[in-house]
């Protein structure tokens, strides 16, 4: 077989590297890079540089399941303290539509474990404010009003929830 030059097989390096070069060319290249100190370093830092630059795909993936559950749950504390604190207002009536869309939220973060976390959660933070509340010297709800509104807001999560859930089933993939 004829001997390559180091230039042209500074050139085939990149070709070699993504894997587009003919079997003749990688056959040059490697016989060459086994004579050729200075081409051989060339040679393996590209192939440890397409080591490292590969990223792992389900680390990623991993990452990215991370973030938007990091972003769902505090969207979804959001919505909760927003909807909380419409209680006591005129505007408390558009808890109609806020909480089935926490139960939804809910759904996408914990399935159907979010049938009874999401009450909870809404009976933590509904008892939080009104502590807080109570300890600044600030009008409060006795406990059963908060029994109560969180009752009635289960009700609207739950639809939420439910709605999720079939919509879930209903889309998904046949195994």
């Amino acid at each position: 077989m004829n001997r390559i030059s180091c230039d042209i097989c500074k050139d085939l390096l990149p070709l070699v590297k993504d894997g587009i070069a003919s079997e003749d060319s990688v056959r040059a290249v490697k016989e060459h890079v086994t004579e050729c100190e200075a081409c051989r370093k060339l040679y393996e830092n590209e192939i440890t540089e397409i080591n490292e630059e590969t990223p792992n795909l389900e680390q990623e993936l991993g990452k990215l399941k991370r973030r938007i559950q990091i972003f769902s749950t505090m969207l979804l504390m959001f919505g909760v303290l927003f909807g909380l604190s419409l209680t006591a207002s005129e505007e408390m009536f558009y808890n109609s539509l806020i909480m089935p869309v926490i139960g939804a939220l809910g759904y996408v973060i914990f399935r159907w474990q979010a049938v009874y976390q999401i009450p909870l959660l809404l009976l933590i933070m509904q008892s939080l404010i009104n502590f807080l509340g109570l300890a600044r010297g600030m009008e409060y709800m006795p406990f059963v009003a908060i029994l109560m509104w969180v009752g009635i807001y289960t009700i609207f999560v739950e639809i939420g929830i439910l709605v999720a859930g079939l919509l879930h089933f209903a889309f998904r993939k046949e195994r």
